[in-house]
């Protein structure tokens, strides 16, 4: 009986073509060859897994498509009149014998024990050992089957189709056998969709001391590769792998799809060019293309570190950097990079143009900063990179910063200040005095007592104090301690906290359905403006219907409703945005308005001498006011009129057939309006 023994650790790190989801799944593969076609299936969690061993699974082709064209009834054909099963034990021992994949999957099927190495002891800790080993008969059997398509063939997972026309297209539908719950899963090929297998692409190799990393795109070849294989050659024409085993990608995560895969050589010496290829092997066997081969050699570990000696300051803004390197170890670094910063932390930034020669020794630099941080960096062949410890240099600064510009703030209701000013561009600048007097006659103190870094303050005053100014000033300082002139002086006025006197209405009228309305000014100096506002009475919210920024004194309210009543106020508003009290500034207005309404907007009468009649239309003004009936007078012309017909307000003709020839009447139209308003009555005359 076949044992193997795996570490929980490789189980953990492996990285398969299968998804393990929550509701089980099949999954199916195919790939045509010349004159054959290759079927690999799986199921998507381990307890189905297990289950479909008993179980078998069943291959069905459905033949859809010949010379082109699509077959109306597909042509059906079982490929497994018997379901496919593992073969016994005993049947898998040569193919285990030469191939490891293959007693991989035996034992994954058969095998006594799947031990996890590192399970705890006790009752809970078995059930937890026996939930992994299944995960890992599972995972690895997948894994196995995917580096070994005739193991596949015997677990029975695959199928290989060899009655196959060249003309034809198929549909292989894989089914578990006596288990509905797990869909089928099908996949549509032809011979017509062979094609060989390409090289992987970017194939590229970064040299190390006595290694070498390999690379490649995996992202484009996952689907088509499960694993690669990796050649190797001294003389460039005899090749032998660099593993025992083709190279599977650790990494590719479902979260963290991997673009690149990566794997390093180990080299017996540096000066000695080796040469590499690289292909695929997908999950039936077939070895991809190879690609073109690659050549490189090691290059030398970079030991030593260049080294700072001393500086020369040339003037205010260069200083002379000078260092020493070994001669004897020049052949190992492409050149140096000078580096600078601010402070010893960092970050530094490469200040040199370029790599510097190997046998350079001294460069003149800028000092841009008040304290100038140096490394120096020797450049390896591989790239590798070796700094120096820093060197500070502190050119000598007298030179104060500019004087501060644009300085502005305001002072909210609370007496918070806000100050801004335009920023200094200074390299070397440390930050901003903050100055204060409370008159135009005092001293300005320094409120921060040291350089505040920014460009906005924030600053309380009092609003008790009976000053209503107050008076600021900044000076820029640099890292240097020089402090420049103070900007101008800024002067901002304490907010007014108390709202101006409120205006009151004088005088209201209403006359032809409108609201005539006269106030008195407040009295108060700093008002700025007025806001006059309405509302229905009995509602909350107050409309502006007015804002009023001049000397007017008067408004006429047009839109208004007859016989509704309006509550107004008047508002007044100082520089401070205070606004005064509405309690003593407000009247109440009824609209009444007996002007009749004008409602009928069309009416006409067709005389019918044939027929002895009048037809009468009319029609209404389309407003809120609605008419609910309509009252026609009618008289002959020089008589008094009198009431013919009333009528409903949805009616908009009528015929009259009480006239008398070559007589002229009269028709008066009276509305009766929802809101009881007064309408205005209109007459048509019409000979017969």
């Amino acid at each position: 009986m076949l044992k193997i023994k795996l570490l929980l650790l490789l189980l953990i790190s492996c990285s398969l073509g299968y998804s393990q989801s929550k509701n089980a799944a099949l999954m199916v593969n195919a790939r045509a060859q010349k004159d054959r076609i290759l079927i690999r299936w799986a199921i998507s969690t381990p307890s189905e897994w297990k289950k479909a061993h008993k179980k078998g699974f069943t291959l069905t082709r459905f033949t859809v498509l010949r010379d082109g064209k699509i077959i109306p009834k597909p042509e059906k054909k079982i490929l497994t009149p018997t379901p496919l099963l593992p073969e016994v034990l005993d049947s898998w021992m040569d193919l285990a014998q030469k191939d490891n994949y293959a007693a991989i999957i035996a034992q994954s099927i058969y095998g006594e024990s799947f031990e996890v190495t590192g399970a705890k002891e006790g009752e809970l800790a078995k059930i937890v050992s026996m939930s992994e080993e299944l995960n890992q008969r599972y995972t690895f059997g997948l894994y196995a089957a995917d580096m070994s398509f005739e193991g596949a063939l015997k677990a029975g997972w695959g199928f290989v189709d060899n009655n196959v026309k060249a003309n034809e297209v198929y549909a292989y539908q894989v089914v578990v056998f006596e288990t509905p719950k797990i869909k089928s899963a099908s996949y549509m090929i032809g011979l017509k969709d062979y094609g060989a297998l390409p090289a992987p692409t970017d194939f590229i190799a970064v040299p190390d001391d006595k290694k070498v990393l390999l690379s490649w795109d995996y992202q484009t070849f996952k689907n088509i590769y499960s694993s690669f294989m990796v050649e190797r050659s001294s003389d460039g024409t005899t090749y032998a792998p660099i593993a025992t085993t083709p190279l599977v990608n650790m990494n590719d995560k479902d979260d963290h799809p991997s673009k690149t895969m990566y794997h390093i050589d180990t080299l017996s010496v540096n000066d000695k060019t080796f040469y590499y290829r690289l292909y695929g092997i997908s999950s039936f066997g077939e070895k991809g293309e190879v690609t073109k081969p690659i050549n490189t050699k090691g290059v030398p570990a970079l030991t030593v570190p260049a080294r700072l000696l001393d500086y020369r300051i040339t003037n205010l803004n260069t200083a002379t950097l000078e260092w020493e390197f070994p001669p004897e170890e020049e052949g190992t670094i492409q050149g140096f990079e000078i580096n600078l910063a601010e402070n010893d932390r960092g970050p530094y930034k490469v200040v040199s143009k370029g790599l510097l020669p190997i046998t350079e020794r001294k460069r003149e630099l800028e000092t841009p900063y008040p304290s100038n941080y140096f490394t120096i960096t020797a450049v390896g062949k591989n790239n590798q990179r070796l700094t120096s410890q820093s060197m500070l240099i502190q050119p000598i600064d007298s030179i104060a910063p500019n004087k501060p510009i644009g300085l502005e703030g305001t002072i909210d209701s609370l007496g918070v200040v806000h100050l801004k000013w335009k920023a200094n561009l200074e390299k070397d600048l440390l930050g901003y005095r903050i100055l204060k007097a409370n008159s135009k006659d005092e001293e300005f103190v320094d409120i921060y007592h040291k350089s505040y870094v920014g460009n906005e303050f924030v600053d309380n005053v009092s609003m008790k104090m009976l000053n209503n100014k107050v008076y600021y000033r900044i000076a820029a300082e640099d890292k240097r301690f020089n402090i420049s002139e103070p900007s101008d002086i800024l002067v901002l006025e304490k907010p007014d906290k108390i709202p101006p006197a409120a205006p009151i209405f004088k005088d209201y009228d209403t006359k032809d359905g409108k609201v005539y309305l006269k106030w008195i000014r407040s009295y108060s100096d700093d008002v700025i403006a007025y806001s006059l506002r309405r509302r229905e009475k009995g509602q909350m919210k107050w409309e502006e219907i007015k804002q009023i920024n001049d000397t007017i004194q008067e408004f006429v309210d047009s839109r208004v409703e007859n016989r509704k009543m309006y509550q107004y106020a008047i508002l007044a508003k100082d520089k401070s945005n205070l606004w005064s009290s509405i309690d003593h500034s407000t009247i109440t207005v009824t609209v009444l308005d007996f002007t009749p309404v004008k409602m009928i907007i069309f009416s006409q009468g067709l005389p019918d001498r044939e027929n002895k009649k009048i037809t009468l239309t009319w029609d209404y003004i389309k407003n809120k006011d609605k008419v609910v009936g309509l009252s026609i007078y009618k008289n002959k012309k020089g008589e008094a009129p009198t009431l013919w017909k009333d009528l409903l307000g949805n009616v908009l003709t009528l015929e009259d057939r009480d006239l008398k020839i070559n007589t002229e009447y009269e028709y008066h139209f009276s509305p009766t309006l929802q809101s009881n308003s007064p309408a205005k009555v209109e007459t048509l005359s019409i000979l017969y």
